[in-house]
């Protein structure tokens, strides 16, 4: 420890290569406030000599690794600091740093080594998955990956050889339903497809953007070692040293990476000198090799892949111009809607999905490493103020002890009694984050179920508003088909019908649905009104006998949902039922609905709760001599559509925001 001094100003000259160099900030680490050189290179900085650690002045300026001296008593009259520009060119031939595990860091070559606390959080987090997600993988390279031969070939699958994800091997594997790779390359008849594809769809440019070699443009089928183990991890992030938002999303041209081409011999440092890119000024460890970019403190970092407007990517395919003037969809825009949302520019993606830690001195765990002297030095880093360090967990709707989903909605029940009838109108309220509910991958939706009950006994429902084929169908037939043939159907399957007149919903969404350009038309969700349901006793050839006779309307929808949901049970079909459905909806070239981004050619609807918005929905039940009933609402978040789920037996869970029940 240094003896107490007080407060002394100390002169410093900051040169960068070998000219004084003006606007570069200057500190005393581990405490607030900064100084910035003037036309000299000149600054005076106050330093605070009664402190527990090592007494450091550091210099950052943007083009040039950070620097620093050591200053002890007594000081040091005319201490300088030398800055050098970094070699603005980006080095293909820099291979990625490994980050390291929880379970493997015993080298300063992976960043878990001194990062202890950060480097947890991102393992665990949905970031470090990004590559090696075997949903990911079956919608690049239209595989079912679970299925043995057997279950492949019953449900219609191929099982042929191909590509084994993460390796240099091939290997077989079932191929069943839609995939970027066949859907994509006009050469390809029949999936698997000849590597290189024609366009990999831009997938690895986010999910594994630390390929080595040329970035962006490259087939996820190249992501090998820590590209495909570690997905979206430290050495790519921070590498970062620049995001131009009009450029294509992920490592293709928005999230400009720098890696350094420097050569250095010091033992440890690697081939080439260190380069990162972080969000302080004061970190000057040869080791890093930090320079300070503000981006790290903005949701513009975030929207280097958390943003995907573009044209169709389906060979000889356009969208409609009269509806689409720029020629490209809004496939996501969770950006977008932060910043005009009401939060915008002041509240970043960071405060919520990478909240403080309070648990940590610095980023570098100072903590759990305080065997320098005194609480920091250039090894350890110095203190920061409690909070400071955000937690790199990138908390989200997978994250399930982060409750970000059970935060982010309400539910208001209204009901009343007319003779035989109990009307509801139940309100979903998005009263939490700063973009759409839900957000991100466009297969995400939200589904609203209500109900009405005696006791244990459930009331029929009889009018109202019904879930739309959102809320997922084993099969739908119109009015012109025959309701009692149902090739799909089973015992305890339901038929529910709805009636469809010739309206649209005025609904306010995102963009084109919300800002007056579109008509309720145009918007694209049509009004669906519940008739009422049956259920299945018997299936002879695919000929259904029910347990009443079939209601009479302009739609069927064959179900297996029972009409209420538990939390963490695999998403049931449940069209046609009381309720409602929150999604934007995409179109393929062949009018299939739901469909996997890179096949959209249209955006049929886009009703998603916006910030501060509402959706109010009228259900109707029959009352059926109740002396006390009782009405319900529950709102669940599901990750994919119903159908693609099960054709590729993905999990789907139903993760329940809020549900509540009430007496009349």
């Amino acid at each position: 420890m240094v003896d107490p001094q007080g407060v002394v100003a100390q002169g410093v000259l900051v040169t960068l290569d070998g000219e004084p160099a003006q606007g570069v900030v200057v500190r005393q680490p581990g405490l607030p406030g900064t100084y910035l050189t003037d036309a000299h290179g000149m600054v005076t900085v106050p330093l605070d000599f009664d402190v527990t650690f090592e007494v450091w002045i550091t210099a950052s300026h943007p083009q040039a690794r950070i620097g620093g001296r050591r200053v002890r008593v007594p000081i040091e009259e005319g201490l300088s600091i030398a800055l050098s520009t970094y070699d603005p060119a980006d080095n293909e031939a820099y291979d990625f740093h490994d980050p390291g595990t929880p379970f493997r860091r015993d080298s300063t070559d992976q960043c878990a080594h001194c990062h202890v606390t950060l480097n947890e959080d991102w393992h665990a987090s949905v970031h470090a998955g990004s590559a090696s997600n075997e949903t990911v993988h079956d919608l690049y390279a239209g595989t079912a990956a679970i299925f043995s031969r057997l279950a492949c070939e019953r449900a219609g699958g191929r099982w042929a050889m191909g590509p084994l994800p993460g390796t240099d091997a091939q290997g077989a594997s079932c191929y069943l339903g839609p995939g970027v790779v066949h859907d994509l390359d006009p050469r390809c008849d029949a999936p698997p497809c000849d590597a290189p594809v024609a366009d990999p769809g831009g997938c690895a440019d986010c999910h594994a953007p630390g390929i080595d070699g040329a970035l962006g443009g490259r087939g996820l089928h190249e992501a090998r070692g820590i590209a495909f183990e570690a997905g979206v991890h430290c050495d790519v992030c921070h590498k970062v040293e620049a995001v131009d938002l009009d450029e294509p999303p992920g490592v293709a041209g928005r999230l400009r990476l720098h890696r350094p081409s420097e050569p250095t011999t010091a033992p440890g440092l690697g081939d080439f000198l260190p380069l990162t890119f972080g969000p302080h000024h004061d970190v000057p460890n040869p080791r890093m090799g930090s320079v300070q970019r503000e981006h790290f403190r903005q949701a513009t970092l975030c929207a280097g892949c958390h943003e995907d407007v573009h044209a169709p990517r389906v060979p000889g395919v356009e969208v409609d111009r009269a509806r689409w003037p720029s020629g490209a969809l809004p496939i996501q825009t969770t950006y977008s809607e932060w910043r005009e949302g009401p939060l915008g520019e002041g509240v970043p993606c960071q405060s919520c999905h990478m909240p403080p830690d309070p648990r940590v001195t610095n980023s570098a765990d100072l903590q759990l490493f305080q065997v320098f002297e005194g609480e920091g030095s250039l090894a350890s880093g110095w203190p920061r103020p409690p909070g400071a360090v955000r937690r790199h967990s990138f908390v989200g709707p997978r994250s399930a002890d982060a409750r970000m989903l059970e935060l982010s909605a309400a539910l208001e029940l209204q009901g009343t009694v007319h003779d035989d009838q109990i009307v509801v109108q139940a309100t979903a309220r998005h009263v939490g984050p700063g973009h759409g509910l839900p957000t991100g991958e466009p297969m995400r939706h939200l589904v609203l179920r209500v109900a009405a009950r005696c006791g244990e006994r459930a009331l029929r429902a009889t009018g109202g508003t019904a879930i739309p084929d959102t809320g997922g169908a084993l099969a739908i037939k119109g009015s012109e088909d025959d309701w009692e043939r149902w090739s799909e159907a089973q015992v305890g399957h339901r038929v529910r019908v709805v009636q469809r007149p010739d309206h649209y919903l005025d609904y306010q969404g995102w963009g084109p649905f919300g800002d007056g350009t579109f008509s309720p038309e145009q918007r694209g969700l049509r009004v669906e009104r519940v008739v009422g349901e049956v259920a299945i006793l018997e299936v002879i050839d695919g000929v259904a006998s029910f347990d009443g006779p079939l209601p009479e309307g302009d739609r069927a929808y064959l179900v297996d949902d029972e009409g209420w949901i538990e939390d963490g049970v695999e998403a049931r079909a449940a069209a046609g039922g009381p309720g409602f459905a929150f999604a934007r909806v995409t179109v393929d070239a062949h009018g299939n609905r739901h469909v996997a981004a890179h096949r959209a050619v249209d955006i049929a609807s886009d009703n998603r709760l916006m910030p501060g918005g509402a959706s109010t929905t009228t259900h109707h039940f029959a009352l059926d001599d109740c002396v006390d009933p009782q009405i319900g609402a529950a709102l669940t978040w599901r990750a994919y559509p119903v159908e693609l789920a099960r054709q590729k037996r993905w999990s789907n869970p139903e993760r329940v925001l809020v549900q509540t029940w009430r007496s009349l």
